[in-house]
């Protein structure tokens, strides 16, 4: 797992100390968003889950988790097009990918930047 810490300097204006709070707002914001994903998840509201994920796909690929964003890219096209099997057989990986691209952002040596 490699974060793409170039696109994230684009994303915050070559600006590390934003770039460094983006990423911390992203790390921040995991309990939340997990609880929202696996909610929306749990009762089938693929609606829900698709806007949540979206919301994923954004954010990962705002601080450089290109992996995640394309995931999570793919699990909001299962669930716009009500694609059950696809959203069933990926949300696990989404869930470990998602873990993966924490423990790499927390990794990430901002002085190095």
């Amino acid at each position: 797992m490699t974060i793409d810490t170039a696109h994230g300097m684009e994303y915050s204006m070559n600006d590390k100390d934003m770039y460094k709070d983006m990423v911390q707002m992203f790390i921040d914001q995991r309990e939340q968003n997990l609880s929202d994903i696996n909610g929306a998840f749990e009762k089938k509201d693929w609606d829900n889950y698709r806007i949540k994920v979206h919301g994923l796909k954004s954010n990962s690929r705002l601080v450089g988790g290109m992996d995640l964003g394309s995931l999570a890219e793919k699990c909001e096209h299962a669930a716009r097009d009500k694609d059950e099997a696809t959203i069933l057989a990926e949300h696990p990986n989404l869930l470990a990918l998602y873990d993966e691209t924490i423990a790499a952002l927390k990794a990430v040596d901002f002085n190095a930047l």
